[in-house]
């Protein structure tokens, strides 16, 4: 029986980055690919590795919003474990084993954080050197989707559709509050210092805020979602006056329009409220997504 998926969420001709991701066909391992697209015609580039692999299962979806994306390919897992994944991660035998096998050796841990890499073998960003359990997690730690694997006989949240790329209002967080929630459902999440994926790319959503309305706007809706009322309020205040500003290099890279260091602490501020209020005033409504009855067995 298959022991874990690799739970993939693409968009439109992104699809074609699947085919690449897959590794020799085994027992213990399989594909979920949560495949949302805009115009039928994108359902023409579902390459032809996916169709004819037994260990891949192709779940069309017509709805926009990575969170959206996430919660339907959970929806349709069948393995008891399962790794959070993107078109654009690439995995290897040995890193899905580690998954696996912490999870056999940790009974206790429902979902375990790890590593990712970029291309060159250098961190996405710092990690501790140490393994340790949510509450006791060092200051300043945030948790990637890409970082997540998951334990499927529990009692799991689903990520919340108003964060993340694609939602309406706020392009991030989605991971925090993920986390924060299980959490609060009496989960145990634990990291392990060990990469599980490599990926091209570097720069973390972290790293947009001073130049991201979107990520700064997310950035106060996540602090309503973990604190209280008052203490997300003073977190955001206290963002805004302490916050590192970016030097003029950096601005001027990410066409940032020249700002007093005032005036950009006040737009931090703003924003950062603007979300505040927007999470406050427009409560979830997730809805489970259709699916769409298309045989991938037949070509034209």
């Amino acid at each position: 029986m298959p022991k874990i998926s690799l739970l993939i969420c693409t968009l439109n001709d992104r699809v074609a980055n699947v085919a690449s991701m897959l590794l020799p066909q085994r027992e213990e391992v399989c594909y979920v690919v949560s495949f949302q697209y805009t115009n039928d015609l994108f359902l023409q580039m579902i390459p032809e590795e996916l169709r004819h692999r037994s260990d891949v299962t192709i779940l069309p979806l017509p709805k926009s919003g990575l969170s959206v994306n996430r919660n339907h390919a959970l929806r349709h897992c069948a393995t008891p474990l399962a790794i959070i994944a993107d078109d654009d991660a690439r995995y290897t035998e040995a890193q899905i084993d580690h998954v696996i096998s912490t999870f056999e050796q940790n009974p206790d841990v429902d979902i375990a954080c790890f590593q990712v890499l970029t291309t060159d073998g250098t961190p996405m960003k710092p990690y501790a050197d140490y393994t340790f359990d949510y509450p006791q997690r060092p200051r300043g730690t945030y948790i990637s989707s890409l970082e997540i694997a998951l334990r499927l006989d529990q009692c799991l949240p689903l990520f919340d559709t108003r964060f993340g790329l694609g939602a309406p209002y706020l392009s991030c967080g989605e991971e925090e509050v993920f986390i924060h929630q299980a959490h609060q459902y009496g989960l145990c999440i634990r990291y392990f210092p060990f990469p599980i994926c490599t990926i091209p790319n570097a720069e973390t959503t972290g790293s947009r805020f001073f130049y991201d309305k979107r990520v700064r706007r997310s950035k106060g809706a996540v602090f309503y979602m973990l604190y209280s009322t008052p203490m997300a309020l003073l977190r955001i205040v206290y963002a805004a006056l302490t916050m590192p500003l970016p030097d003029a290099a950096t601005r001027a890279a990410h066409h940032v329009r020249p700002k007093s260091s005032i005036a950009l602490r006040w737009a931090c501020f703003r924003d950062m409220f603007d979300g505040f209020i927007y999470i406050m005033t427009h409560p979830l409504n997730d809805s489970v997504a259709e699916e769409i009855p298309i045989d991938f067995q037949e070509t034209d």
